[in-house]
């Protein structure tokens, strides 16, 4: 059989070190309250577009174009990231308002521009935005950023924002108490054909009223779980079946 070049050989153990480095919720021994956090006074609402984001392997955070020099929509095709950072799968988003008030690893009490950090990489500049915790897989264990047909992804995440629907979502359910609201996908059609693990079911739910999805944790805390399908489909948590969520 034909051998691969170092490099290459050297590349993918990097890149399979990074996503086998996040650890699951039961060995970083994941705990936390259910309950919505309090939202800052000062939230500011955002209209939304297409999601550019990078994933620094090496650092485990997300961050998203912005700041003073964000990269053109018209460039992202293009632009070739480089270890340790790696662009996430294309995120066009479903809910029609956001509010980002605090970068992970920021204080508390911050106030306006402290609370943003902004990096710049390859000429552009990003916002750190979320930081990975830990992940789990519903139906065994798969790729993490595209699981295979019949699986999911569960990302416990660190990210400051509020999130806001106001006509309709695509829930997806466990149909045991849990429910998650489709928030992104790659070609901006959401797609309710999945292939979904035992139990599991989607469907189109027309909204009453708004929902806003707030960080759980209480307080000032910042949690929030993400779900990932086969079809490159993200989901956010917003109904816990129980008022402590760990993954034992």
């Amino acid at each position: 059989m034909k051998q691969l070049p170092f490099f290459l050989i050297f590349v993918a153990v990097l890149l399979t070190s990074s996503c086998s480095g996040i650890k699951t919720a039961q060995q970083v021994g994941l705990h936390f309250s259910t309950e919505q956090s309090a939202l800052p006074d000062s939230l500011i609402w955002r209209s939304i577009g297409f999601a550019k984001e990078l994933i620094n392997q090496k650092e485990l955070m997300v961050v998203i174009s912005g700041g003073s020099n964000p990269i053109p929509l018209d460039q992202w095709n293009q632009f070739k990231a480089s270890f340790p950072y790696q662009k996430n799968i294309d995120r066009h988003l479903l809910f029609e308002q956001t509010a980002f008030y605090r970068s992970p690893n920021t204080a508390v009490n911050c106030k306006a521009a402290d609370c943003i950090r902004e990096r710049r990489y390859k000429q552009y500049t990003w916002i750190e935005m979320a930081q990975p915790i830990c992940v789990d897989f519903i139906g065994g264990k798969t790729d993490m950023l595209k699981p295979a047909k019949g699986h999911l992804v569960v990302k416990t995440i660190q990210k400051c924002q509020a999130v806001r629907f106001t006509d309709h979502i695509f829930q997806l359910t466990d149909n045991k108490g849990n429910y998650y609201a489709m928030h992104a996908t790659e070609n901006g059609l959401p797609d309710t054909n999945v292939v979904l693990p035992s139990g599991w079911e989607i469907k189109k739910v027309v909204l009453q009223e708004p929902l806003i999805i707030a960080p759980f944790g209480g307080g000032n805390a910042c949690y929030f779980n993400i779900v990932g399908d086969h079809l490159g489909q993200g989901y956010h948590q917003y109904v816990f079946a129980d008022t402590v969520y760990s993954r034992n």
